[in-house]
């Protein structure tokens, strides 16, 4: 085709037809670049293509992330809500002038426990590495953004204060009052832990353990609120992302 087009010119200059052979590299420069601009079209094209199916990929990623840290979180306010009850029971019974039982020697050896949050940042991940222009939608970058570097920081540093005060400061009060502490082995459990109080009657009007116990009730109901507030963002960007989702796939 070169070959061609190159006698062609050939032929024009000299035959003398100079204003043809003008008109005629005109109209070759136009091809070459309508040419170039359709190479061009059809790079973008498949980078675009490639583009919105790495989307797709990283969004399905974070958005099965997203399903699985909400059962956990759910799970982690369960655990949260039955340790609250247990502490209200200890109330109850030393309210009611109750007895001592294995049931409520495993119930003061609860208290001091607070869930650990699992939270799944692999689809994050992906997203930071491959670049956060990959998402098209402003809003469900910004969304993303913001749950993971905003509420999931959050989440984490408030478990770490939790764990602290229980462990620096709760834990070490509350088991002054206990003179011995056992392990009840249990199958494909963890071992529960028996506390043995020093003088069972005394905790019955004893201010300051009631205070513990309080204390204990306080710390939990704001593992609550924080996993709530949480909980509430994750399920409201899921929903967006699903949405997106399914959108694309039609």
């Amino acid at each position: 085709m070169i070959t061609f087009f190159r006698k062609l010119r050939q032929q024009l200059l000299s035959n003398g037809k100079t204003g043809t052979y003008v008109k005629y590299a005109i109209g070759e420069i136009i091809l070459v670049v309508i040419g170039i601009l359709i190479a061009l079209a059809i790079n973008n094209w498949n980078e675009n293509r490639k583009a919105a199916i790495t989307e797709i990929k990283v969004l399905k990623e974070i958005s099965e992330n997203l399903g699985v840290d909400l059962l956990s979180l759910q799970n982690d306010i369960r655990l949260n809500e039955e340790g609250i009850k247990t502490v209200q029971d200890i109330e109850g019974i030393l309210d009611s002038n109750g007895t001592l039982t294995d049931a409520l020697t495993r119930s003061f050896g609860s208290i001091t426990f607070n869930p650990t949050y699992t939270l799944n940042t692999s689809g994050y991940k992906n997203l930071s590495n491959i670049g956060f222009q990959i998402i098209v939608e402003d809003s469900i970058r910004k969304a993303i953004t913001y749950l993971y570097e905003t509420q999931y920081s959050f989440l984490k540093e408030r478990e770490e204060t939790a764990e602290k005060v229980t462990y620096v400061y709760l834990t070490p009060q509350f088991q002054e009052y206990f003179g011995q502490i056992k392990f009840e082995m249990r199958k494909n459990q963890l071992p529960a832990k028996l506390y043995y109080p020093k003088n069972f009657e005394d905790l019955k009007n004893n201010g300051d353990f009631h205070r513990l116990l309080d204390y204990a009730k306080e710390i939990k109901y704001g593992n609550l609120y924080d996993l709530n507030v949480v909980l509430k963002d994750i399920r409201r960007i899921k929903t967006i992302i699903d949405r997106y989702l399914e959108d694309q796939s039609h």
